[in-house]
């Protein structure tokens, strides 16, 4: 079972933007934000052809995990170039960005912004365009250091500049510390 988590432009506007990249940059080095450990330098940027294998580990990391919530999530050798190629159409379908977060030069995490999505499939909503993370994860072993708050910033940035007012993402349900960390960073069910 999925969890639909939305954002509104409250918390756009609210949340701090200063350390997302500028509107129109395709990378930019972040500081650390105060009361983290973002590890320096981070980079966040957009995908590279040459990141395609370290994006394939963080997906295939992100498999395991998530098998753990959910027996139907597909096994990590399953997952192939073809899913990098679904989220790069995805973005250019929706005017997005598939975004990696780089510490030292090595790729530790990755987010695929759709940035104009219509709300034309949900019958009970008026028509309107939101943004939404369709994919957000960090290796293992860069997780609890700010990462994915710098890409959910990221994120925030692009889909603000864009004038988007509601950003949305999924989450596994069983899956409690994503949810804990999407409401830290703003969300709500």
């Amino acid at each position: 079972t999925w969890a639909t988590t939305t954002k509104s432009s409250a918390p756009i506007a609210r949340r701090s933007i200063a350390s997302t990249p500028a509107c129109g940059r395709n990378s930019q080095r972040l500081s650390r934000p105060p009361g983290t450990t973002l590890p320096d330098p981070c980079t966040i940027r957009d995908f590279r052809d040459a990141d395609q294998a370290a994006v394939l580990a963080i997906i295939r990391d992100l498999q395991r995990h998530e098998r753990r919530f959910d027996e139907r999530v597909k096994p990590p050798q399953e997952i192939g170039d073809w899913y990098i190629r679904e989220l790069l159409a995805s973005a250019e379908k929706h005017n997005g960005r598939l975004l990696v977060a780089e510490v030292d030069g090595v790729v530790a995490g990755y987010a695929c912004l759709l940035v104009e999505v219509s709300s034309a499939y949900q019958r009970e909503e008026i028509l309107y365009t939101y943004s939404q993370v369709s994919d957000l994860a960090v290796l293992s072993a860069h997780r609890g250091h700010g990462l994915g708050r710098a890409l959910i910033a990221a994120c925030e940035g692009i889909a603000c500049a864009d004038g988007q007012r509601w950003i949305r993402l999924g989450v596994l349900a069983a899956n409690q510390d994503a949810r804990r960390f999407y409401a830290r960073s703003g969300f709500s069910e």
